[in-house]
């Protein structure tokens, strides 16, 4: 069995967002700790969707606009980030289901380029005052597949 990881290259990405290590983000070792990653996964999630135009204006407009519940994350530390290290946040639609998209995410630092962490992300379309799964809306897949098809 092969430890090797396949990542995708920057360039197969069409969103990005960069931000800096906060002290707060720090674990006892003095590197990001490994929860943190997964906020910074949805905060590219949250960027992803204002890229499509979807900038939510309250909670519950965000649930209609973006109607997604989280079924998975996955994350493969690659390299330490330190305090103040420049991190930029890749993310992309690697897959749309019926009811469920896959995100992909590569943190690489700036402005060597050097891959911090990969990781994954499932979520399912959900209509929340119903309690269960639905198709993605029409137009918000139309919105997700011009995006990812525009790079």
């Amino acid at each position: 069995m092969s430890s090797r990881v396949e990542l995708p290259g920057v360039e197969q990405f069409h969103y990005h967002q960069d931000f800096t290590v906060r002290f707060r983000d720090l674990d006892a070792m003095g590197h990001v700790n490994n929860a943190v990653y997964f906020t910074y996964f949805e905060e590219g999630r949250a960027g992803y969707t204002r890229a499509l135009g979807l900038a939510p204006a309250d909670l519950r407009d965000a649930t209609e606009r973006f109607p997604f519940i989280l079924l998975d994350a996955s994350c493969r530390f690659l390299a330490p980030a330190s305090l103040e290290d420049r991190l930029r946040l890749h993310v992309r639609t690697a897959h749309l289901g019926t009811k469920s998209s896959v995100f992909e995410y590569l943190i690489t630092r700036q402005p060597d380029g050097l891959p911090v962490a990969a990781g994954r992300t499932t979520q399912v379309a959900f209509d929340y005052a119903a309690g269960k799964t639905i198709p993605i809306p029409a137009d918000l897949r139309a919105r997700m597949e011009a995006f990812e098809e525009s790079g």
